[in-house]
């Protein structure tokens, strides 16, 4: 440190360092912190147990402990969206034990969908982990086709000038040209949620997907994702359809 500078408050950079991590790597355990911190299980339980009381960080149905809204809005000031998504993000981790089959919250990051929670570590029918941070691509995804048949017709037709020259050679299978994903938005819109599916090593996996909704623009999309040989689509809309638009609401399911 420069002379004459106060020493250096270690416990608040503890504080920090813990914040840091947890705005990476999204929700942790304790041990995970205590294992990418490199402290103490004790002081990282301190920690904690500071940052929770004031607001920061809350502790999860699945004992992971993640950063609120609050420490969201530490470096980016007012976030009417993320306002908008953390009633969301809460009802998420809610209802995950009564949906049981895993659940993500994305947004678009152009030109791909960030993960910005999911209840992957919650759910005994994942087969793979989709974490926070993670980025997947918009037309492939239930969440991506949600956001794109929910958006204003300019923003879409932006989105889509980018996304459809270089979309994945899978969906080319789908729609043989423009029109015939223009009608699979239409018809999104029209039934209230969008679908996906996706090969697994074993089964399919299908996906719904359900706009969040902020002044009359998607701000993000919430899915779910089931494997096809136990729940068909008939089922998912029937069952986790209604959870879905519930937890979008803010609502715990």
């Amino acid at each position: 440190m420069p002379p004459g500078h106060p020493t250096p408050v270690r416990v608040l950079l503890r504080g920090l360092e813990l914040i840091q991590v947890l705005n990476q790597h999204g929700s942790l355990t304790t041990a995970a912190l205590s294992q990418k911190l490199r402290l103490a299980r004790t002081t990282v339980n301190r920690c904690l147990a500071t940052l929770e009381a004031s607001g920061f960080v809350e502790r999860l149905p699945s004992r992971r402990y993640a950063l609120t809204l609050k420490a969201c809005l530490l470096s980016h000031g007012f976030d009417a969206a993320t306002e908008r998504i953390e009633p969301v993000r809460a009802a998420l981790h809610a209802s995950s034990a009564k949906v049981q089959w895993p659940m993500s919250l994305m947004r678009l990051q152009f030109p791909q969908m960030f993960i910005e929670d999911s209840t992957d570590r919650e759910s005994g029918f994942a087969v793979e982990y989709f974490e926070r941070g993670m980025l997947v691509p918009v037309l492939t995804t239930a969440s991506g086709r949600a956001l794109l048949a929910f958006s204003g017709t300019r923003v879409r037709e932006l989105l889509l000038e980018h996304l459809w020259p270089n979309r994945p050679e899978e969906t080319q299978a789908s729609w043989a040209d423009r029109a015939a994903l223009d009608r699979e938005l239409a018809t999104t819109r029209e039934r209230g949620y969008a679908r996906s599916t996706r090969p697994l090593r074993l089964t399919e996996q299908g996906s719904i997907a359900v706009p969040i909704m902020a002044d009359g623009e998607p701000v993000a999309a919430l899915a779910v994702r089931f494997a096809l040989s136990a729940v068909s689509f008939e089922d998912a809309r029937k069952r986790l359809l209604p959870a879905l638009q519930d937890i979008a609401l803010g609502k715990v399911a």
